[in-house]
């Protein structure tokens, strides 16, 4: 028998388009609830008062955000014991502010020690009988003490077998000797591939956008790792696997160079393949931050300030100065208005719009400037084609918008190593993609063309 969980939730409202992600921490929750009668009468839901609810809803009742990583969290370790629940909604902003949901207020009154410890209050409330058992990634916790657990009888194989067969077929290849598997959203998938791009490490795998991955449950559930949302293997010396951990783990700061080599090296990987790399400029140099105001949050960069998004719109143009017309003149609302002038991460198929109607806006078109030191070499890849050529439905020319990135990148710098690592990965682009050679863009490929670029250059 399933032991019955209802998940009521409540959709966050972010319209900066800012990407933003945030690493969080778990700390233990204790039953902590403050006097009902100091928050007021509960707020209705689904026309039922909610401490009601709370008092009658048998098993498990979640009040969370279905998005954010504190509810996944919870979900991933109610599916890996075979917990059914059911999702309800409400809305709410993404960050709490007292008043813009009544029914987060009262929650945040009656059970307020639902902050992680680093202060944050959370988008997930857990009850068990009725008894508050903790924001979602402290549920989680108690989960995978068997705490809050319910009977199984299924492996992680019989819950997700499509996904298990996935990663056997990935690890039954002899060329694969390095798997990276992660969700876009998580700065821990960028890490692990910023750290094998630098040493072009060739890997594996697969990556996506969707928070409710079956995949990356399938994961969580055979690495008994709720929290994660990468998930690495490496070949050990043996030729077997081994779950080396998530792409935090990766990071500089985290794994020695020496422990690096070492995985590299057991595994048998080799170092010649070039990865594009969100952490790495249209000229190979490390890229830079869009952001100049650190108290600007409001440029649809990432939390670091740069423009490294990698789903959704894929913020990836640095704007050195946003023309005040730049989202009406490409079907948006007028945003732009208010950011006249500052810095901004725009997406791909903005900019590439915007120059492909150029004439609608002459004198702005002719004087809007990426900050190319700012825009990652991911850019100008084949992988965001489609971006290039559509913007929301409306059909942008991908020889205007590349041709006038890379021109106006060129004439930005003088040092030859970057001109002719722009060029280099200029070239790249063109050799997937046809329609960039010859035509309009004859001039700027002879102009690349006289750069006296050495052979070793690899910037």
């Amino acid at each position: 028998v399933l032991a019955a969980v209802t998940l009521v939730a409540f959709v966050a409202i972010d319209g900066t388009g800012s990407g933003r992600t945030a690493t969080l921490e778990i700390h233990s929750t204790k039953n902590f609830v403050s006097d009902a009668a100091a928050c007021g009468p509960a707020p209705m839901l689904e026309g039922a008062p909610l401490d009601r609810l709370l008092q009658t809803t048998s098993g498990v009742l979640i009040v969370a955000n279905p998005g954010m990583r504190c509810t996944q969290a919870a979900i991933s370790a109610l599916q890996r014991q075979g917990m059914a629940y059911t999702l309800k909604k409400f809305e709410a902003p993404f960050q709490y502010t007292q008043g813009a949901s009544d029914v987060w207020d009262w929650l945040h009154c009656s059970y307020p020690d639902d902050r992680t410890s680093s202060g944050m209050i959370m988008h997930s409330y857990v009850f068990s009988s009725g008894r508050f058992e903790g924001q979602g990634f402290a549920a989680a916790e108690k989960v995978q003490q068997g705490l809050l657990s319910g009977p199984s009888g299924q492996s992680c194989e019989d819950k997700f077998p499509s996904q298990a067969e996935v990663l056997q077929q990935f690890q039954a290849d002899p060329s694969n000797k390095v798997l990276l598997f992660g969700w876009l959203s998580c700065p821990c998938t960028s890490m692990a591939q910023t750290r094998f791009a630098a040493d072009s490490v060739c890997y594996k795998g697969r990556t996506w956008a969707n928070p409710n991955s079956d995949l990356m449950a399938y994961l969580q559930c055979k690495e008994s790792s709720s929290q994660d949302h990468s998930f690495v293997y490496f070949r050990n010396s043996q030729g077997s696997w081994d779950f080396i951990g998530n792409g935090f783990l990766f990071d500089g700061a985290a794994m020695s160079e020496e422990h690096f080599t070492s995985l590299v090296a057991n595994a048998g990987a080799a170092k010649s393949c070039h990865h594009a790399n969100v952490k790495v400029n249209v000229f190979g140099t490390p890229l830079e931050e869009c952001r100049t105001d650190p108290s600007d949050m409001m440029g649809s960069w990432q939390d670091d300030g740069t423009c490294s998004e990698q789903i959704g719109g894929i913020h990836e143009i640095c704007i050195e100065s946003l023309p005040g017309d730049f989202s009406s003149e490409t079907h948006q609302s007028a945003w732009s208005e208010e950011r006249a002038g500052h810095r901004h991460c725009v997406c791909v198929g903005a900019w590439s719009l915007y120059m492909t109607d150029a004439a609608k806006h002459p004198e702005n078109a002719a004087e809007i400037m990426p900050h190319c030191k700012a825009i990652p070499e991911t850019a100008l890849t084949a992988r965001y084609l489609h971006n290039w050529k559509d913007w929301n439905g409306f059909p942008a020319n991908i020889v205007t918008g590349v041709g006038k990135l890379v021109d106006r990148c060129l004439s930005q710098v003088s040092e030859l190593k970057l001109q002719c690592g722009l060029r280099r990965r200029f070239e790249a682009l063109r050799a997937e993609v046809p329609e960039l050679s010859g035509g309009s863009l004859q001039g700027l490929q002879d102009h690349l063309q006289q750069l006296p670029c050495p052979e070793s250059n690899t910037a």
